[in-house]
């Protein structure tokens, strides 16, 4: 005989069931697709130039090895540090700066910038979003509409923000990491890959943020949703993809079961030179319920939310804070904005010391170019750090 929990899930389900068999959007038909893509199609590796496509589809990105041609001598390196510039009392994007108003040091020293783009190319980015039975339903806060109001904002998103030569993939994660889309320029099938993840619920308890990070960032084996018998694939990593590259990260922040601790996720963070922007959806739920928790439960969601806070600043992305139900397009559209605001510099640094070694980065802006930094009147969003390249015949990988 089902218990009564198990009946209050099945309700709950039924809930979720009934609100994507309707379109999210005016106008637009999903299609009874059970959680399945429209299109049944073999996973491809995101550094492979896909074969067959329709005369729309742009080829995918290329890695940062396939679009340097001329090999580079080992002494050469080009640090690439993406900066988003907000006026503090406004809380405006500043437009229309050039490389005169920035400079760079690296660990104190200054740097002379070779590279500079306003930021309004083609955008590599990953959708990533927590997909988790438990704490979908934890302590009764995200039931089927608040749900409904995170993959329904994903949802807009994904069909707003595509462009053109964009390329945008949509991965889920549990335990385990499912790479429910791989980099698309199609708006529409980007939107239906997330109208199938919001209906896939063959997903574990745990949620390990660490090791979906590290897939995003470094690549790795993955599933593709669906695609039950034929195994893992390889994909790359978002480092290794040439051009303007970014992680939305959708969560509850709290890491459950990750392989990875978060000393070395964050180290992963710090150095891939991808921004990453993290949307707290379970801040509404800290502010709704967090005077009833005990001591340790208040613990672990402080150390969840400082933990999203450090891989965005250390990442040159941001931090943004769901603190009710509405407010998740908005964010989104501050992402957008952000992505699109984007400054990116380049430099070759005057150190060549190859010695795995961490480097800091600072960067001064001078709005109105009296020659002194404005920066107190700024909100800067870059990273702060990288690791050096590591030539010894015996440094570990």
């Amino acid at each position: 005989m089902k218990s009564a929990a198990f009946i209050k899930a099945a309700v709950l389900f039924a809930l979720v069931g009934s609100f994507l068999s309707a379109p999210l959007l005016p106008g637009f038909d999903v299609s009874a697709q059970s959680g399945r893509q429209p299109e049944k199609k073999k996973a491809e590796k995101k550094t492979d130039v896909q074969k067959g496509q329709e005369p729309q589809e742009q080829e995918p990105p290329l890695t940062k090895d396939a679009k340097n041609q001329v090999p580079l001598k080992l002494s050469t390196q080009v640090v690439n540090v993406d900066v988003s510039v907000i006026d503090k009392k406004s809380g405006r994007l500043i437009p229309n700066l050039t490389p005169k108003n920035f400079t760079i040091y690296e660990d104190g020293i200054k740097q002379e910038a070779t590279n500079f783009n306003s930021g309004q190319g083609p955008m590599t980015a990953v959708l990533l979003l927590e997909n988790n039975y438990r704490n979908r339903y934890f302590i009764n806060y995200i039931d089927p509409s608040v749900a409904q109001e995170v993959f329904q904002s994903a949802a807009i998103f994904a069909r707003s923000f595509v462009k053109p030569q964009d390329h945008i993939a949509l991965v889920t994660y549990s335990m385990r990491v499912k790479v429910v889309q791989d980099f698309t320029s199609d708006p529409q099938a980007l939107y239906q890959a997330v109208v199938a993840a919001y209906r896939d619920t063959l997903n574990f308890s745990e949620a390990n943020i660490y090791d979906a990070l590290a897939f995003v960032l470094l690549g790795g084996k993955a599933i593709q949703l669906f695609e039950e018998n034929k195994g893992e694939e390889q994909y790359t990593g978002l480092q290794e993809v040439a051009g303007h590259t970014a992680v939305i990260l959708i969560t509850l922040g709290k890491d459950t079961f990750s392989k990875l601790t978060y000393d070395k996720a964050m180290k992963i963070v710090a150095g891939a030179g991808v921004p990453i922007y993290c949307v707290h959806v379970g801040q509404l739920m800290y502010k709704k319920y967090g005077d009833r928790w005990p001591g340790e439960l208040r613990t672990d969601f402080e150390q969840a939310r400082n933990g999203l806070q450090t891989f965005a600043r250390l990442s040159g992305g941001a931090y943004f804070a769901m603190t009710f139900e509405s407010e998740i397009p908005q964010i989104m559209r501050s992402i957008e904005a952000l992505l699109r605001n984007q400054y990116s510099l380049g430099y070759s640094p005057t150190n060549t010391r190859r010695e795995g070694k961490e480097r800091k980065i600072r960067v001064d802006v001078d709005v109105d170019g009296d020659g002194v930094p404005d920066n107190k009147q700024l909100e800067l969003h870059y990273r702060e750090r990288y690791v050096e390249p590591d030539d010894r015949p015996n440094a570990k990988k």
